[in-house]
C-alpha cells in the first residue's frame, strides 16, 4: 500500500508539474505577443499548449479519484491531494484565459500607435501576475507560506492596473468619434485587461491553496472578508 501511495502522488506531482510549465509558457507568449503581435507560430503554439492543458486537467481529476479511493489518505495526504485538485482547477482556468487575450491579440488594429501607452501597461500587467502563478506554484511546491502571503497581497497590484487600464482608456476616447473600429478597439483592450485581472485572481487561488499545504488551514474566507 505504501508503494502505491507513493508511486500515485509522484504521479500527481509530475502532471502537475507539467501543467504548471505548459501554463506559465502560455503567460510568456501572451507577453511577446503583445509587443509584437504578428508572430503567426505563437499563436499555433498557444492553441496546441490549450490542448496539452485540458487533457492534464482531465489526467490529474483522474488521478486525484484513483489516489483517494485507493490508498484512503489522510491528514497531511489527504491535504495535499485536495489541493492539487484546486490548483489544477485554477491553472486551467488560467490556460482559458490567456486564450481568450490570445484571440483578441490577433486584430491588426491592435498594432497602430494609439494603442501603445494601453499595451505598456498590459505587458506590465502580464508580467505581474505572470511572477504570481510562477511564486504561488514555488510556494506550494517548497510549502512556503512567506511567499504565498506575498502573492496575495500583490492581487490588490493587479486589481489597481485593471482600474488604472479602465481610466486610460476612458480618459482617451470618451470624447473622440466612436467608429466601428474604436469601438472594437477598446472592447479588445479592455477585455484583456480583465482577463489578466483574472489570472492574478486565480494566483491568488493558487496561494491559498499552499498556504492550506503549508500550514493546514484554509483563508479563502478570510480573505473574503478583508
Amino acid at each position: 500500500m505504501q508503494n502505491i501511495k507513493v508511486k500515485q502522488m509522484e504521479i500527481l506531482l509530475n502532471e502537475f508539474h507539467l501543467l504548471s510549465k505548459t501554463v506559465l509558457t502560455q503567460l510568456k507568449i501572451v507577453e511577446k505577443l503583445l509587443q509584437n503581435n504578428a508572430i503567426a507560430s505563437l499563436y499555433e503554439e498557444m492553441e496546441a499548449n490549450e490542448i496539452i492543458i485540458d487533457r492534464l486537467e482531465v489526467k490529474i481529476r483522474e488521478e486525484v479519484v484513483f489516489a483517494i479511493f485507493k490508498f484512503n489518505p489522510v491528514a497531511q495526504d489527504l491535504r495535499t491531494i485536495i489541493a492539487y485538485q484546486d490548483m489544477t482547477t485554477n491553472l486551467e482556468r488560467i490556460g482559458d484565459l490567456v486564450l481568450n487575450i490570445g484571440h483578441r491579440l490577433k486584430n491588426e488594429y491592435l498594432n497602430e500607435e494609439d494603442t501603445s501607452l494601453m499595451k505598456n501597461e498590459l505587458i506590465k500587467m502580464v508580467s505581474l501576475v505572470h511572477k504570481m502563478t510562477s511564486d504561488a506554484l514555488i510556494a506550494f511546491a517548497s510549502q512556503d507560506a512567506t511567499l504565498a502571503y506575498d502573492v496575495i497581497e500583490k492581487d490588490d497590484i493587479a486589481d489597481e492596473m485593471f482600474r488604472k487600464n479602465e481610466i486610460i482608456l476612458v480618459e482617451k476616447y470618451a470624447n473622440l468619434p466612436m467608429k466601428k473600429e474604436i469601438i472594437s478597439m477598446i472592447i479588445d483592450l479592455s477585455t484583456i485587461s480583465y482577463n489578466l485581472e483574472r489570472i492574478g485572481d486565480n494566483a491568488t487561488n493558487i496561494a491559498e491553496a499552499a498556504v492550506f499545504i503549508a500550514e493546514g488551514k484554509d483563508i479563502r474566507h478570510e480573505q473574503s472578508k478583508g
